[in-house]
C-alpha cells in the first residue's frame, strides 16, 4: 500500500456527501478554492488500520458533462489525477436521479465504490434495497449507509482498504450495457477517433462524450480530426443522439432498481404524506407566504444567536476604559490608540463574528433539511425582474440584516457570472445599521412621516438594483444569463453535527480573512480622527469633510455631515455617534466606532441631541444625508469580504468607486426633491 492513498467523494447535491467527508476527516480538514476557480475545495485526511488516506470532496454535480465549473472540476480530477478510489454517493430514497452520476463513471478507468446513503429514509418510504443484488448488477461494491447516524462507516472503510490493496489493472468499474442504435453509434464513433484520443482520456469515454455533444470533447477532437472526419462525426452524432444516450442510462438505472428494490403497498401513501407540505411550500402564491414565515423565524433565530455577543461589547468597553487608565501616565495618543483604535477595532470584528455565526447556523439548517432550494424556486420569478435567478434571493435577504452575510451567502449561487453580479449588487440592500440611523434621524426630522421616507428609500433601492444589474449585465459582466436548473431534494431530519461543521467552516473563513482587515480599518479611522492635534474637530477627518464642502453644498450637507458619511465606512451605524461628537453632544472618540450609541437615558439624552440637530440641520439636508448614507460605499467589513469573495482588487475598487458616486447622486437628487416638497 502507498504512503498516502487518494480517495475522492463524488455525488449529486443533497446526497449526504458532506456528512461522510466530515465524519471521516473530523477536524483534520481544510477548505480553500480550486486553482483559478471560486468553487470551494475541501480536502482532509484519515487513518484506517494504520494506513493513511487523503480524502478529496469533489463539488456536488449532477453529471460529468462540461456545462459548469463543478462538472469540469469533478471529471478533470477523476480523469487526470487518477485517484486510488472513487466513492460515488447516492441517495437510496432517490435512486432514479442519483444513480445517474454513477452511470456516467462507467467508462472511467478508476476503482469505484457506491455509498448507498439514506437507507433509513428509503425504508420509511416502504423501499427495501438489496445492496448485494445492486452490487452484482453494477459490478462494484455497494455499501448501505446512514451517514447522519454514523451507520455503515466501518464497512465503507473496509471497502476502501480492499479497493486500494487490489492492484488488478484489468478491474472494470460499473458495467453499463448499451443496446440498439446507441451501441451502433458508439462503435462507429470509436472507429472514427481510434488512435487519436489524447491521454489521459480513453476512446470509450471520448466517444460517449462526443455522442452527448460535450463542448470540451468536441474542442479536443476537432483539433485532431480532419475536415472530412469532422463532417462524418457531425453526421453520426446529430438528430438528438444525446437524448438517446440519456434514455439508455435511465433504462440501465431502472433495470438495477427493478432487480434490487422491493416496495411495500403503502409506499405511495407515505410519499404522498411527505409531499403534502411541499405542494404548499412550492405553490406560486401560498409558497410565498410559507417562505416569508420561515424567513421571519430564521432571521429571529440568527439575530438571537448573534445577540449572544452583546455582553462582549460591554467587556470591550471595560477593557478600553481600563487601557485608558493604565496608559494615562504616558502620551495621550498612545492611550487613545489602544483604547479607541486597536481594542475597539478588535471588538467590532469579534462582535460581528457572533452575528455571522448565527447566520451560518441558520443557513446550514435550512440547507440540511432541504428547504433552501425551495426558497430559490419560489422567488425565481421575482429575481428574473432584475436579471438574476432565484438562488440570488437568499443573499439579498441576508443583506437586509448585514451586507457581510449577504456577500458570503452568494456561495449558494452556482454560476460565477450570476454570483459576481449578486455580490456587486448586495451593497444596495440597506442593512440593519442603516435602518438604525434612518429610524433615529427620521424620528427627529420627519416624525410620523418617517414611514414615507422609509418607503421612498425602498423604492429607490429597487430602482437602483434594477439599473445597476442592467449596467453590469450589458456592459461589464457580459455573458449569457443562465436559468434556474435545480433539484428539490426530499426533506431530511437535521444533522446538527453537519450543520455545526458547515457553520464553523465558514466562520473560520471569516476569522482567517476578514477579522484582521476589519480591525485594521477601525484603527485607520481612529488615526484620521485623532491626528494631528488629538481633536476630531481639527483632525484629518474633519479636513477631508471640509474638502468635500463643494459637493456637500449640492446636498445641503455641511462638513460635519460629510465627515459622518466618511466615518460610516467603518459601520453604517457609526454615523450616529459621529454626528453626536461633531455637533458637540458626544464625549470621547470611542463612540465613533459604533460600540457606543446615543440613546435615551445616556449621558446625553435623545431630546438634547434632537434639539441641537434640529438647530444645526435642515429637514432637506437630513433627507439628503439619509439617501447618501443608504446608497454609499459599503462599510469596511463588507469591502473586505467583497475582496475575499471575488479575490479581485479591480472589482472591489470598482464597486467602492461606483457606490461612492451613487451616494453623491442620491444625496443631490434627494436634496433637490426635498426643496420642492418641504
Amino acid at each position: 500500500m502507498k504512503a498516502n492513498n487518494v480517495v475522492v467523494l463524488a455525488g449529486q447535491p443533497n446526497t449526504g456527501k458532506s456528512s461522510i467527508f466530515n465524519r471521516l476527516t473530523g477536524s483534520n480538514q481544510h477548505v480553500g478554492n480550486w486553482p483559478g476557480k471560486t468553487i470551494e475545495k475541501k480536502e482532509g485526511a484519515f487513518k484506517f488500520k494504520g494506513h493513511p488516506y487523503q480524502l478529496v470532496d469533489l463539488p456536488g454535480t449532477y453529471s460529468l458533462t462540461a456545462n459548469s465549473a463543478e462538472e469540469i472540476i469533478t471529471r478533470d480530477y477523476i480523469i487526470k489525477k487518477h485517484p486510488d478510489v472513487l466513492v460515488v454517493v447516492v441517495d437510496a430514497s432517490q435512486l432514479e436521479r442519483t444513480l445517474y452520476l454513477a452511470a456516467e463513471t462507467s467508462m472511467l478507468q478508476v476503482k469505484i465504490i457506491v455509498a448507498l446513503n439514506m437507507t433509513d429514509i428509503a425504508e420509511k418510504e416502504g423501499r427495501k434495497i438489496c445492496h448485494e443484488a445492486m452490487g452484482k448488477q453494477m459490478g462494484v461494491m455497494v455499501i448501505p449507509m446512514v451517514a447522519s447516524k454514523n451507520i455503515g462507516f466501518s464497512e465503507l472503510l473496509e471497502a476502501i482498504k480492499a479497493s486500494v490493496e487490489n492492484h488488478d489493472p484489468d478491474e472494470k468499474s460499473i458495467q453499463q450495457e448499451f443496446e440498439g442504435e446507441v451501441l451502433a453509434r458508439l462503435n462507429e464513433v470509436k472507429s472514427l477517433i481510434k488512435g487519436l484520443v489524447p491521454s489521459p482520456f480513453t476512446e470509450d469515454w471520448m466517444a460517449l462524450k462526443l455522442m452527448e455533444d460535450d463542448r470540451e470533447a468536441r474542442e479536443i477532437m476537432r483539433k485532431r480530426l480532419g475536415p472530412d472526419q469532422c463532417l462524418h462525426l457531425d453526421k453520426i452524432i446529430n438528430n438528438g443522439l444525446a437524448l438517446l444516450v440519456a434514455d439508455s442510462r435511465y433504462k440501465w438505472i431502472q433495470k438495477i432498481i427493478d432487480t434490487s428494490e422491493t416496495k411495500s403497498h403503502d409506499t405511495k401513501s407515505l410519499l404522498d404524506k411527505r409531499n403534502k407540505f411541499d405542494k404548499v411550500a412550492t405553490h406560486p402564491v401560498w409558497g410565498m407566504f410559507v417562505a416569508l414565515g420561515i424567513l421571519f423565524f430564521a432571521i429571529v433565530a440568527a439575530m438571537s444567536i448573534g445577540s449572544l455577543g452583546l455582553p462582549f461589547l460591554k467587556t470591550v468597553s471595560l477593557v478600553s476604559d481600563g487601557a485608558r487608565i493604565l496608559l494615562e501616565p504616558g502620551p495621550e495618543w498612545l492611550s487613545s490608540m489602544m483604547a479607541d483604535g486597536l481594542i475597539v477595532g478588535v471588538g467590532i470584528a469579534t462582535a460581528l463574528s457572533f452575528f455571522l455565526m448565527g447566520v451560518f447556523i441558520v443557513v446550514g439548517f435550512l440547507e440540511d433539511v432541504g428547504y433552501l432550494p425551495r426558497l430559490a424556486y419560489v422567488f425565481d420569478l421575482f429575481m428574473h425582474g432584475i436579471g438574476l435567478h432565484g438562488k440570488s434571493f437568499m443573499p439579498f435577504l441576508m443583506g437586509f440584516c448585514c451586507n457581510i452575510s449577504g456577500v458570503l451567502g452568494t456561495r449558494v449561487v452556482d454560476s460565477w457570472r450570476q454570483r459576481l453580479i449578486t455580490v456587486l449588487l448586495i451593497p444596495i440592500i440597506p442593512c440593519y445599521g442603516i435602518w438604525a440611523v434612518v429610524s433615529f434621524i427620521g424620528t427627529i426630522f420627519f416624525g410620523v412621516k418617517t414611514p414615507m421616507v422609509v418607503f421612498a428609500l425602498l423604492i429607490t433601492a429597487a430602482l437602483h438594483l434594477a439599473l445597476t444589474s442592467f449596467l453590469l449585465r450589458r456592459f461589464i459582466v457580459k455573458g449569457e444569463s443562465t436559468g434556474l436548473i435545480m433539484e428539490l431534494p426530499p426533506y431530511h431530519k437535521p444533522n446538527f453535527k453537519t450543520i455545526w461543521t458547515y457553520a464553523w467552516t465558514n466562520e473560520k473563513g471569516y476569522l482567517k480573512r476578514g477579522f484582521s482587515i476589519i480591525a485594521m480599518a477601525s484603527f485607520i479611522v481612529w488615526f484620521f480622527s485623532y491626528f494631528p492635534e488629538g481633536k476630531i474637530e481639527t483632525s484629518f477627518l474633519a479636513s477631508t469633510g471640509s474638502f468635500l464642502n463643494p459637493i456637500g453644498n449640492l446636498m445641503g450637507c455641511d462638513w460635519k455631515l460629510m465627515a459622518a458619511l466618511i466615518v460610516a465606512v467603518v459601520a453604517k451605524e457609526s454615523a450616529l455617534p459621529a454626528i453626536a461628537i461633531l455637533y458637540g453632544t458626544g464625549q470621547g472618540l470611542s463612540s465613533i466606532t459604533g460600540l457606543a450609541s446615543v440613546t435615551p437615558g445616556g449621558e446625553h439624552t435623545h431630546n438634547e441631541l434632537a434639539s441641537i440637530l434640529m438647530q444645526s440641520i435642515s429637514p432637506e439636508s437630513a433627507l439628503a444625508f439619509l439617501f447618501a448614507l443608504t446608497f454609499s460605499i459599503p462599510c469596511s467589513a463588507t469591502i473586505s469580504v467583497l475582496y475575499t469573495e471575488t479575490r479581485s482588487l479591480k472589482w472591489t475598487a470598482g464597486a467602492s468607486a461606483y457606490y461612492t458616486l451613487s451616494s453623491l447622486v442620491a444625496g443631490i437628487l434627494a436634496y433637490q426633491a426635498a426643496l420642492l416638497i418641504f
